[in-house]
């Protein structure tokens, strides 16, 4: 996988920074401590989900993580739980090497922002007085600084603004209250840790100065020296996983002396820390540190989870939204917990991030197809007890080892229960017997038992019996895939606070890079040809676009990413269309690693829900690239109902509804879509077009002599909803009129056997490359297009950039492009096709002023001013766009001409 350059930059930039801080100290003189980390005692989240769920934030034992702090060689512990010291109150009895800390949960007064605190060397009644003065932001910091007690804001670029943004104004509040800040994280990455350090070091007194100015601020009230700030460095650890591993470095001149002299090491440190002696000391995790802390939560949570109580959370504060969908998520874990093998494989998999290896019987259970996954497992167990330094790097690569090993298998088995729906296969299933099966019953239990509804519904497939199939690992996947997602949304929910930040420091901006996801590209259809297309266009100009495909053999070239399937699904209702199904944790470390910030996606089956995954999980806008009405498909090729079209109707306006914008080719489309059926914002549809991909050298735009037979054209997929079975007619009325005329068809599909018999006289070519149509279209004298499903007709421009007019419909995407009697021709109907084909062939003059008319028609399909205004309305800045040409008009004008 190819690394973008900027993932490289900030990667090397931060590690040369952990490297000279790492050598900052003389050793001798040196105490490591962590000075961020959880146990058990962190049981009231700030989230309003573990409060509606009543879970704590860790079920760790304080002796578990004090373990994990000596193991990783700490000299002495602090544990800093939310809002209060119990754990360490407890400790300091026995242990003289404790530091009293806690990260309370601030606010600032009169304002929807919270933000985490560490502090320092309290004594009880200390503790007490910040926990009252924390709802007030000011009043805490300024007790903190008149009792001496050290504060560090952790993770400063994180806080919690309950649903609205925050101006990056904020940071200047953050440089007046703190000297102290925690520069590593070790539960977030590389680009936050950096902007971090960026801006800790882009703060001169300048401007502490004039921000004090302006908002009223003295920093003298909160620091002791509010010019000097310091760096530390926590693991933010919750689950005794990483502890220790990332810290702060403190620095005590004579420490040995002044130990043997009786000092203790809490009272050390906590004046290494008040004088900013401080260092972190660590290394960022990547995807692996946040996802190995969420599965191993998600896994506690399953195993210890305890029925919150529904009064109880429809009484609570908070959205109703929110709380139905923890009630969804309340039944879903206790169903699981009812699955003996679900509850065995997350034990083991606990149990393996602690060290300790899968039990006998698990060993003796585990069925063949399994032996890879429980090997991993394993694997993982053993690193963290014998070589806990590579740890991180197990992880890193036996998660997603894992989470494909086990996909396989949840695939294999998921086609295996699918095939016995009806007892034959699913290519073969009738769409409205498809549509119907997406139905949920409203008694949820009938999904997990053998109850089933009246109608024909998800209850058919017995989803506790499904789980029981699958076995215990099996359903890890989507433990696996939820874990990848939570983490990355965690690290990104404030992604545009982030970007404006980057931009306000100068360095460290993440690139404006797009992803374009697809399903289909080698495939023969409009959709593949018109992305290679695009590739090709990107390729020449180094457009900020990588085009991202699943394919069994096809091979990744510049600006094209390609990733192995996990599985296939064949779909003869959409076409014979192939769906390959990607592995989510390999396109979400491709997007990660590709250092892409926006997604466009074409295709709406796997990639569709793939782009909105990324979205959210990404926090990144994403748009949909409509190239198929695929309710005009189903409705000419299956024999569904009115109630089936509206429920398909619903299912795609709930879809494309949840991104930030649609591209669509053609007005009537457009006006569809902004309409009552749909729905879309009208802001939020912009049109957009294709090109032709393959143009002949030279155009013959003299009608052919008058003792050469006419030849008329149809090129494009040969099936039923593209109007081929018209050919006929209009076939038979062209040859009455011109009895030596002659039809060529290009193209193949499943009508073509059907469309031999009606047309025996017709010449047939099958498929024919794209690079070799010039030649047929320099050939013709009229192209036919009697589809009336087309969005656009990228076949249109391909004739006319041979000067080669089109005789299409009048509907959708050929009215869009051709202008009648200008450029091409248009028909209502079968019968009015055929006889402007008729005039069209009896008129040389008519011909050769449409043949011009025709090639000056496409030359107004630029794919620099296409793509340059596909990439002004996803907000890409000029610099990174293809340059503009003095005098070219934006497409969208052009359309209306």
């Amino acid at each position: 996988m190819t690394l973008s350059p900027f993932y490289q930059d900030i990667r090397e930039q931060y590690d040369a920074f952990l490297q000279q801080s790492a050598r900052k100290f003389n050793p001798h003189d040196t105490l490591r401590i962590d000075l961020h980390c959880h146990d058990y005692n962190s049981d009231v989240p700030d989230e309003l989900w573990g409060r509606l769920l009543r879970l704590p934030e860790t079920w760790l034992k304080t002796e578990e993580l004090v373990g994990a702090l000596e193991r990783a060689g700490t000299d002495l512990i602090t544990i800093t739980n939310h809002n209060n010291a119990r754990s360490c109150w407890a400790l300091q009895r026995e242990n003289p090497r404790v530091l009293s800390g806690t990260e309370f949960t601030c606010h600032f007064p009169g304002d929807e922002l919270s933000v985490h605190v560490l502090i320092y060397g309290f004594d009880r009644e200390q503790e007490r007085t910040l926990n009252d003065l924390r709802h007030d932001i000011y009043a805490f910091c300024a007790y903190a600084k008149h009792e001496d007690l050290p504060t560090v804001l952790p993770h400063p670029l994180f806080f919690y603004t309950h649903g609205r943004e925050v101006d990056p104004e904020i940071l200047e509040r953050f440089a007046l209250l703190f000297e102290r800040f925690e520069a590593l994280n070790g539960q977030r990455g590389y680009w936050q840790n950096l902007l971090t350090l960026r801006w800790i070091q882009s703060l001169t007194p300048e401007r502490i100065d004039a921000w004090s100015r302006k908002h009223g601020i003295n920093p003298y009230d909160y620091c002791r020296d509010p010019y000097r700030k310091s760096l530390t460095g926590g693991s933010d650890d919750h689950n005794g996983l990483f502890a220790g591993r990332c810290g702060t470095l403190l620095e005590v001149p004579n420490l040995k002396q002044r130990v043997e002299a009786g000092e203790s090491l809490p009272a050390l440190a906590l004046e290494a820390i008040r004088e900013g002696r401080t260092a972190p000391y660590g290394f960022v995790g990547e995807e692996e540190k946040l996802t190995t802390t969420f599965l191993d939560y998600f896994a506690q949570v399953v195993l210890n989870m305890e029925d919150p109580g529904l009064l109880r959370m429809l009484l609570h504060k908070g959205e109703l939204k929110d709380k139905m969908l923890c009630l969804a998520l309340s039944n879903l874990l206790q169903e699981l917990r009812r699955h003996k093998y679900t509850l065995s494989f997350l034990e083991t998999f606990h149990h393996a991030l602690k060290g300790r290896k899968p039990s006998l019987l698990i060993n003796l259970g585990v069925s063949r197809e399994f032996k890879p996954t429980l090997k991993l497992i394993k694997q993982i167990a053993r690193t963290q007890r014998k070589e806990p330094e590579r740890f991180p790097e197990i992880l890193r690569e036996a998660i997603p080892q894992l989470h494909r090993e086990i996909s396989h298998t949840l695939f294999s088995r998921v086609h295996e229960q699918l095939s016995r729906i009806d007892h034959d296969s699913l290519s073969d299933m009738p769409v409205d017997e498809l549509v119907r099966l997406l139905e949920v019953p409203t008694h949820f239990r009938a999904l997990f038992s053998s109850e089933r509804s009246n109608g024909s519904d998800m209850s058919q497939v017995n989803l506790g019996q499904l789980m029981d199939k699958l076995t215990f690992p099996a359903l890890s996947a989507g433990v696996l895939a939820g874990a990848a997602f939570a983490s990355t949304r965690v690290l990104y929910s404030n992604r545009g606070f982030l970007d404006r930040l980057a931009g306000q420091l100068g360095a460290t901006r993440h690139p404006q890079r797009i992803l374009w996801l697809t399903d289909t590209f080698v495939d023969r259809n409009g959709v593949s040809s018109a992305l290679r297309d695009v590739l090709t266009q990107v390729q020449k100009h180094e457009l900020p676009i990588d085009l991202l495909v699943c394919h069994p053999t096809l091979k990744s070239q510049p600006h094209l990413q390609v990733i192995r399937p996990l599985t296939a699904f064949h779909f003869n209702q959409l076409g014979e269309q192939t769906i390959h199904v990607p592995d989510l944790l390999e396109v979400q470390k491709l997007f990660e690693r590709g250092g892409y910030d926006r997604i466009i996606c074409s295709t709406e089956l796997c990639m569709g829900p793939i782009a909105l995954y990324l979205k959210q999980a990404y926090s990144v806008p994403a748009w949909f690239y409509m190239h198929t009405d695929w309710l005009e498909f189903l409705s000419r090729k299956t024999a569904i109902d009115h109630h089936a079209q509206d429920r398909i109707r619903r299912l795609i306006r709930a879809f494309y509804q949840q991104f930030d914008g649609t591209f669509v080719l053609n007005e009537d489309h457009r006006e569809w879509l902004i309409g009552p059926d749909m729905a879309l914002p009208e802001e939020r549809v912009k049109l957009t077009a294709h090109w032709a991909g393959v143009a002949s050298e030279v155009a013959s735009l003299m009608p052919k002599p008058h003792n050469e037979a006419p030849i008329l054209l149809y090129v494009g997929r040969l099936s039923e909803e593209k109007g081929v079975m018209d050919l006929q007619h209009v076939w038979d009325r062209v040859r009455s009129a011109h009895p030596g005329a002659q039809l060529w068809i290009a193209g193949s599909g499943p009508a073509e056997k059907k469309l031999r018999k009606a047309l025996p006289d017709a010449t047939f070519f099958g498929w024919v490359e794209q690079s070799q149509m010039p030649q047929i279209y320099q050939q013709a004298d009229l192209l036919l297009l009697p589809s009336r499903f087309d969005t656009f007709g990228c076949v249109i421009l391909e004739a006319m950039s041979s000067g080669l007019p089109t005789l299409a419909y009048n509907c959708k995407g050929p009215k869009s492009i051709i202008k009648h009697g200008r450029s091409g021709l248009l028909a209502e109907d079968t019968e009015t096709m055929a006889q402007h084909a008729i005039n069209y062939l009896s008129d040389p003059a008519y011909q050769g002023r449409l043949r011009v008319g025709a090639l000056a028609r496409c030359l107004d399909y630029s794919p620099k001013r296409i793509l340059n205004d596909l990439l002004t309305d996803m907000g890409i800045d000029e610099s990174v766009k293809w340059p503009k040409s003095e005098g070219v008009q934006p497409l969208n004008r052009l359309r209306k001409v």
